[in-house]
């Protein structure tokens, strides 16, 4: 079966960007996307065949969501089998691209349940802008949903928006993870805290928890619009250190030598941050919320927690290398059940469905 996957870009090394490219590998894929940024994203292109359309990446974001649909709404499609759509915008091409599924890491959030609190944060000149082109943008993102022959959700949580947003049930399969390139090492004197600087995250949170925690170190990975605001709130606490982005090489050495890590993000799609470092042999205290609730085991594989300062700072207390380790192996189980086989086994089954 020839396969076709379309994603809207590359610009950063973020889950939705690393699951495409496994799922590419996997299932010997070609993938069409507008542009990669080869500068700041550190992904493995060996053995892809990788096509961009082009893209002038514009300042305003609402421009540039605009163009890359606009780029695959164009998009002429060679002689392939089936169509995999793994992001927001590259939709817009599938009523050209037969027969397709969509592997669905969410409904556009900034159209329907964080609308109101992205229009909130906005200046008076860009509201009406920016409500504008949500109710205009939303006609159309809803026309594309119809070309699509099946849809799937990247976890519980997102079925759920899907099913209200968009009036559709889908199945649920989990992104892919090769579990087997993580590794367990020791239990060295630091947490990791890995994924984008940026206000969903809660990275202030984590930051002001070790505030009060000066016997404690913390490992920030990851970068963002908020880095700069977030390194001056962590001035002067000399046991909060920031890498900014690493290689996937690193992120695994830093995943295999840490006491646990840390995952506080608003409602999470599903988040890929839980099952990597289960797979290296170290619980995730997590928020108590969206996708984190399916990949942790409370209390077997880590904890789920509120997000306050309070809790966190309660819990990496508790969470010591020694009962840590307690959880090892239960962390590296559960791990497997989200590994890229059974991501490879589930999708071919769906893909079978409507060949």
């Amino acid at each position: 079966m020839k396969i076709a996957i379309l994603h809207d870009s590359f610009i950063e090394r973020g889950g939705s960007e690393r699951s495409t490219l496994l799922a590419a590998k996997h299932l010997n894929a070609d993938v069409y996307t507008t542009y990669i940024d080869r500068k700041n994203v550190d992904i493995n292109l060996n053995g892809i065949n990788i096509s961009e359309l082009g893209l002038s990446f514009k300042r305003a974001k609402l421009l540039t969501f605009t163009e890359i649909a606009l780029k695959f709404l164009n998009f002429k499609p060679d002689n392939y089998d089936m169509f995999l759509f793994t992001d927001y915008h590259a939709i817009s091409a599938a009523k050209f691209c037969h027969p397709n599924i969509w592997i669905c890491n969410s409904p556009i959030r900034i159209l329907y349940d964080l609308h109101d609190l992205v229009y909130k944060r906005l200046s008076l000149a860009q509201k009406p802008i920016f409500d504008l082109w949500c109710r205009i943008y939303k006609q159309f993102h809803q026309k594309w949903v119809r070309d699509i022959d099946k849809t799937v959700a990247i976890s519980q949580n997102v079925a759920k928006r899907i099913s209200k947003y968009y009036k559709i049930k889908p199945n649920v399969i989990y992104p892919p993870v090769e579990t087997e390139k993580f590794k367990f090492k020791s239990y060295e004197d630091f947490y990791l805290a890995p994924g984008r600087l940026m206000r969903e995250k809660r990275i202030d949170l984590i930051i002001d928890a070790f505030k009060d925690l000066p016997d404690k170190n913390l490992v920030i990975v990851g970068d963002g619009p908020e880095r700069s605001t977030l390194m001056k709130r962590a001035s002067g606490s000399g046991n909060i250190q920031f890498l900014g982005t690493v290689s996937f090489d690193s992120l695994v050495n830093l995943y295999s030598r840490c006491t646990a890590t840390i995952y506080m993000p608003f409602n999470e799609d599903f988040g890929l941050v839980p099952v990597e470092s289960m797979a290296s042999g170290k619980p995730c205290i997590a928020v108590n919320e969206g996708g984190c609730r399916e990949a942790i085991i409370n209390k077997r594989t880590g904890f789920l927690i509120k997000p306050t300062r309070d809790e966190l700072r309660k819990y990496v207390n508790i969470l010591t290398p020694e009962n840590a380790n307690e959880m090892k192996n239960e962390c590296i189980k559960r791990s497997k059940m989200f590994d890229v086989e059974v991501f490879v086994k589930t999708i071919k089954k769906e893909m079978r469905s409507i060949a």
